[in-house]
């Protein structure tokens, strides 16, 4: 039997290679959300710092690794290079993320795309000023978050962790979705004048709910994956108009 050939490229991402650093040893959501989006041609190819330094410390502690991922990226001929984890950065404040694509402009000749950065891009896109915000972070963390996002001009109305004092975060990770609808309708019903969600910890499944809450509550919802995913594929030139996860990629 012959074996059918992709029109181009790597068999699976002719269209875009897609690189994405996490920072912990595991990947379970992020791959699976990604591929629910991302249109044919594409494909993601994950590399994690997993360092035992890493485990217990502060979130920003693992962006002393970065150029670790970055390099076996690069090696793998990513197209572009998507940072997961939105403490990573807003753990360091206002002005990390620049010194950080500094870090990454040495070693990667492609567009590098974080989290933080492409959620609140896309709030901004969809006119989002007053958001409830669902994590699965501490009260530090959610402080650390809400005042790196006001340089943006993005308040934080109300904020809700589904972390329960005790429990081990790694266990949101396989947290069914209802958990995650429900606890974003109830974050946002705690926050008065707010226009959105964002729902923020890429690892902690979320892209599967945000049509119904969109749908439900009337408001845009924005994710850590789903905008990593569109910010990544808007900077390689891929437009394509993706229906059943949210206005962001319906709009732009």
């Amino acid at each position: 039997m012959a074996l059918v050939q992709s029109s181009s490229g790597a068999a699976y991402g002719w269209r875009a290679r897609i690189g994405l650093v996490q920072s912990g040893p595991l990947a379970e959501n992020n791959p699976y959300e990604f591929y629910l989006m991302a249109p044919p041609g594409v494909t993601i190819v994950i590399t994690q710092l997993g360092r035992p330094e890493i485990r217990g410390q502060p979130f920003h502690v693992a962006m002393d690794y970065l150029e670790e991922g970055i390099g076996r990226l690069v090696a793998g001929h990513v197209d572009a290079i998507i940072q997961a984890g939105t403490p990573h950065i807003a753990g360091k404040g206002w002005g990390f993320e620049d010194k950080l694509r500094a870090r990454v402009a040495r070693l990667a000749n492609c567009p590098f795309i974080t989290d933080i950065g492409s959620s609140m891009r896309a709030m901004q896109l969809l006119g989002l000023r007053r958001i409830a915000m669902l994590t699965p972070f501490d009260e530090q963390t959610h402080q650390d978050i809400t005042a790196y996002i006001k340089n943006a001009q993005i308040e934080v109305v109300c904020a809700m962790s589904l972390l329960r004092p005790g429990a081990q975060r790694e266990r949101l990770f396989a947290a069914p979705l209802g958990a995650i609808y429900r606890g974003a309708r109830e974050v946002f019903k705690s926050a008065p004048g707010a226009d959105g969600i964002w729902i923020t910890g890429a690892a902690m499944p979320s892209v599967g709910a945000i049509q119904n809450l969109e749908d439900d509550l009337g408001v845009p919802v924005v994710t850590s994956m789903q905008a990593m995913a569109w910010g990544a594929l808007r900077a390689v030139g891929i437009g394509d108009k993706i229906n059943g996860y949210g206005k962001l990629w319906r709009d732009w």
